[in-house]
């Protein structure tokens, strides 16, 4: 009975895997182990990050962490599943030679390793029969692991160039909203970022879905402000909703194009829910529009614009949230203005 419930649990195993396997290489999202892997350790570092090292050189470390994690996981449910169901008869395997001795659970287990690395074992044999044709399913299994892990790894690094490209393009643009918008301003609108607006759409709806396919993505962060994705797509967001409720004569963009931009930011946007990343409750200050009315930029009323941020509230509480998760501070997104030095009073020495 016990051998019996042995080889199920081996089955069972073996299904678990195939499943979240399957699940995290060929369909949208991550299979359940490997999702509450990429979560478990996300948190951890992110929370080392903000605790022990501000330089970044902790949390830039998540993505690979994550993916050996998530390998190894796969390997060692293979190896437990093969080792139960070699330990579901005492006939399983047998000794090449008498000094071997008798095998035990830990010789399957040995045994087992042995198969799925292709390894072999000139020790133990195993037993003419079902035994036989098990032993070239493990080494296939085997084979099949290493295939899909490769196949999954070399995409997600593809991934990852494509993620810091984007965000060094947006970089490009400006470093934070304001800037954006009066790199763009010509004296009478911003026309000059529609063309930019239009050949970002294609790479914001390819890291979307990139994100979608391999939620890991969410775990790889940028030592650099200027190549990570969560506060330049944040930047990018903001300046549309300038360039959308923030000015009197409207934001003399093609209107498609503003709005092909923001709904690509929306769909990576619904990528952080099924990576487990938890929405903050914290809403992020209200942007400023002063830099931008220094400059002839004609802006609407203060009361006016923050009326027309109401609506966009739990969006910009996503941004933050991605922001966050990314180790940055809305600082990074929205810079606090450097305060003029008061000039010493007379009579005052320095």
């Amino acid at each position: 009975m016990i051998h019996l419930l042995s080889g199920l649990l081996g089955l069972f195993i073996l299904a678990v895997l195939l499943v979240d396997l399957l699940w995290t290489t060929f369909l949208e999202g991550a299979g359940p182990i490997t999702k509450y892997i990429c979560g478990w350790i996300g948190r951890i570092m992110l929370t080392a990050q903000c605790k022990l090292c501000p330089n970044r050189r902790i949390i830039t470390k998540s993505g690979l962490l994550t993916v050996t994690c998530s390998t190894m996981a796969w390997t060692i449910l293979l190896w437990l599943g093969w080792t139960f169901i070699f330990n579901a008869s005492p006939n399983s395997i047998a000794a090449t030679y008498e000094g071997a001795g008798t095998p035990t659970f830990w010789t399957r287990m040995y045994f087992a390793g042995c198969e799925i690395t292709t390894i072999g074992s000139s020790d133990y044999r195993p037993s003419a029969g079902i035994w036989e044709f098990a032993t070239v399913i493990a080494g296939g299994t085997g084979y099949l692991l290493l295939g899909i892990a490769v196949a999954y790894i070399v995409p997600v690094v593809s991934a990852v160039t494509q993620k810091r490209q984007l965000a060094l393009t947006i970089w490009s643009l400006g470093k934070d909203p304001a800037d954006i918008i009066s790199r763009a301003w010509n004296g009478a609108d911003t026309s000059a970022l529609g063309p930019h607006l239009v050949s970002l759409c294609s790479m914001l709806t390819l890291l979307g879905e990139s994100h979608l396919t391999y939620p890991v993505l969410h775990y790889f962060h940028s030592t650099k402000r200027s190549s990570a994705i969560a506060p330049s797509v944040a930047a990018l967001d903001e300046a549309l909703t300038i360039l959308e409720c923030g000015l009197q004569r409207g934001c003399s963009l093609d209107i498609p194009a503003l709005g092909a931009a923001r709904e690509s930011i929306t769909e990576f946007l619904a990528t952080l829910q099924p990576a487990l990343i938890e929405t903050t409750q914290a809403d992020p200050p209200e942007p400023s529009l002063a830099s931008l009315r220094e400059i002839g930029v004609a802006a609407v009323d203060d009361e006016l614009f923050k009326d027309a941020l109401k609506p966009l509230a739990a969006r910009r509480r996503l941004l933050l949230t991605l922001v966050l998760n990314e180790g940055w501070t809305w600082d990074n997104v929205w810079p606090k203005p450097v305060q003029p030095i008061a000039p010493p009073r007379e009579g005052v020495s320095r």
